[in-house]
């Protein structure tokens, strides 16, 4: 069936050429504590072989790195464009410098905005290209070691880039809470009934502080995030000993489906004109193995075509709209097709006829203030100094969380490059990772790095290293340069969407051939949360108001979407011991808040989630906001309930015997003489 709806139905040579690719690897997840011990020796994995660069290894194959950079440099690309405009575009003038932020002397929020624009530009920019270089380089060195340890060289590098999910995360819960912190801690001066004043100077002093404060309290909780993630490299091996394939690809296939693929579906329907052909090319490209010969066995790079297209036409006015004003509702209230779909200037409150990436004089003032201004060296150590705020304490349980978040991902990441083949060290991958997270930081970096989803598709396409070390150079020059301001301001972001809607849909069908079929029930119910965390950020951030969705949505959805496909596979294969073990341990993590950690309500006149959301702490019955003891009662029962069976599990009875999790034909409606 699989094969039916995947290859005959979409026709796509590309993947029926790479589904061996995809698939021919297996995992070697470790089946024994004995194993488990031996892979936590991460110098262990070279078993004698040289660490030495394997120049056996081709820097370059043709089509495919050329092919694999285009998909690594405008995947990076798109996150960054989308990051970008809700730290600059959203958090900065959307809400920082919004009109009913009215306490402080006139000017001053929007001087705070345009100040944390500058830092984000010249410093934190700058640092991400510092530890792109790094990971890229370093994910190229170990494909070669790769090589070298299994003698062979058809090895692919492991993508490296910015991490997605965490960034949006701490964006929202980290960044934006600081710089309303910051605003209000260096005001000149604060009246809540009118309107103080303030000289220029004064201004300018309290906005700059405000907006340094805030970026200080960023860097710390991406430096903890990453020391996190390094200390979490034991975990890694641990999760895919114990858990089923399923939730182990949960992290991908979650962030795929929604962040990569729905996303930039919407994106693509508000501006059909701008979006719709170029997804078409991407699709026909990609998934119907289309290519335009330029010369011999060069072909032009389906990403770039998609890319340019979508630029052109929005140049061309494609996503132009009215601001004529329009009349609404009961009353004098006024609005435009343009505000609508294309927001309003935070400076002048008047709506933007085009859209982000196609305006002529925004994007001539991105070139001017910042082009040739990037400083490696800015922000260099100075934004460590978070470590000195008094409140850099409430950070550490948070980052706890979403450090958590990152080495789950990147430990699906590796899962996921061993079943095409490429068998890499889970600990030393997440030590690293967790490193470059922490080099960033210390270069001024407010973003994590991570192993980037997708290494499937590059060594479907033929890559093997000269895209990844490719990529790091590239975005090393284009980061330090300031060049980066002027890009976010001449492209488009669905431009690049149309691309990692492949790359979304791709890992939907990877996780769907490495799990049993008896667990697409679990798949599908572990991407709920993901839906969820979408729907808790919808309307611009304006939060929802539904609790379940809450509860679902917390860190991202991320922990409740593999403990929930987790018990789903643990139910289906009738493992009751091991519903029942997971059904306890949930009540720990109930308690202290790592599962459906919203333990506050929601301010109705603001749409503001009080503090305690995603907050690790003591959960219990003593506050009536509490949840997290309801949760944890209610997984005791559970538990309970998975107890029972056991001792009535056997061979003929109506409680039938488990299936082995890793079996990948057994059937629950089988017999027991059926089963293993």
């Amino acid at each position: 069936v699989e094969d039916f709806i995947f290859i005959h139905i979409m026709s796509e040579p590309v993947l029926e050429k790479s589904k061996s690719t995809l698939s021919k690897g297996t995992s070697s997840a470790p089946q024994t504590w004995a194993e488990y011990k031996e892979r936590l020796k991460v110098f262990g994995w070279q078993n004698g072989t040289s660490y030495k660069w394997n120049t056996k290894v081709e820097f370059f194959t043709g089509a495919g790195d050329i092919e694999a950079f285009g998909e690594l440099f405008f995947d990076n690309l798109a996150t960054m464009l989308g990051v970008t405009g809700s730290a600059i575009g959203h958090i900065g003038y959307g809400i920082l410098a919004a009109p009913w932020r009215s306490w402080g002397p006139e000017g001053y929020a929007l001087a705070c905005a345009q100040q944390w624009e500058k830092i984000y530009y010249e410093w934190n920019i700058p640092a991400c290209g510092l530890c792109l270089l790094f990971g890229n380089v370093y994910y190229a060195w170990l494909a070669t070691r790769l090589a070298t340890k299994e003698n062979r060289t058809d090895v692919t590098a492991q993508p490296y880039g910015m991490n997605t999910t965490v960034i949006y995360i701490m964006l929202y819960a980290i960044t934006l809470p600081a710089l309303e912190r910051g605003h209000d801690k260096f005001a000149p001066c604060i009246d809540f009934a009118s309107r103080c004043s303030a000289t220029d100077a004064e201004i300018q002093s309290g906005a700059k502080k405000a907006a340094e404060y805030a970026w200080e309290v960023s860097v710390t909780a991406n430096f903890i995030v990453g020391l996190f993630e390094v200390s979490g490299f034991f975990l890694g091996d641990l999760v895919r000993w114990l858990f089923p394939t399923a939730a182990v690809f949960i992290p991908l296939f979650g962030v795929g489906f929604m962040w990569l693929g729905y996303v930039y579906v919407v994106d693509i329907f508000e501006h059909p004109m701008m979006c719709w052909l170029p997804f078409m090319i991407v699709l026909t490209g990609f998934f119907g193995n289309v290519r335009y010969p330029i010369y011999k066995s060069v072909t032009f790079p389906i990403a770039l075509l998609a890319i340019l297209s979508s630029s052109a036409f929005g140049w061309m006015g494609a996503c132009e709209q009215s601001t004529d004003d329009i009349v609404y509702g009961f009353g004098s209230h006024t609005t435009s097709v343009a505000a609508q779909y294309n927001g309003v200037d935070a400076a002048t409150g008047l709506a933007r006829k085009t859209c982000q990436g196609t305006d002529k004089a925004l994007a001539k003032a991105a070139w001017k203030q910042y082009a040739g201004k990037g400083d490696i060296f800015g922000g260099f150590g100075k934004g460590l100094k978070g470590f000195t705020h008094s409140d850099v304490k409430d950070l550490v349980a948070q980052s706890l969380l979403y450090g958590a978040i990152g080495f789950l991902g990147s430990m699906a990441d590796v899962e996921s490059a061993e079943m095409a083949g490429d068998s890499y060290p889970m600990a030393e991958c997440l030590i690293f990772d967790g490193l470059g997270t922490m080099i960033g930081a210390l270069a001024g970096s407010i973003y994590g790095t991570t192993m980037y989803i997708g290494h499937p598709i590059h060594k479907a396409l033929g890559a093997k290293i000269g895209y990844s070390l490719l990529n790091g150079v590239v975005y090393f020059i284009l980061f330090s340069s300031g060049i980066f301001a002027s890009l976010y301001n001449v492209i488009p972001l669905c431009a690049n969407g149309a691309i990692l809607i492949f790359v979304g849909l791709l890992l939907g069908r990877q996780a769907f051939e490495a799990t049993p079929a008896r667990h697409y029930p679990a798949l599908l119910l572990g991407v709920m949360p993901f839906i969820a965390n979408k729907m808790s950020l919808e309307s611009q951030g304006n939060h929802s108001y539904d609790m379940g969705i809450q509860m679902m949505s917390a860190a991202g959805g991320t922990m409740c979407g593999i403990f929930l496909c987790c018990i789903a596979c643990f139910a289906i294969d009738r493992s009751f011991h091991k519903c029942v073990v997971v059904s306890f341990f949930m009540c720990f993590l109930s308690l202290f808040g790592f599962f459906a950690s919203h333990n506050d309500l929601i301010d109705p006149s603001t749409g503001v989630r009080g503090p305690r959301h995603e907050k690790l702490g003591i959960y219990d019955s003593s506050s009536d906001l509490n949840q997290g003891w309801r949760w944890a009662i209610s997984w005791a029962m559970v538990g309970v309930y998975f107890a029972v069976h056991i001792p009535f599990q056997k061979k003929g009875s109506h409680v039938k015997m488990p299936i082995d999790m890793r079996d990948m034909k057994a059937d629950p409606y089988d017999s027991d003489t059926d089963l293993s």
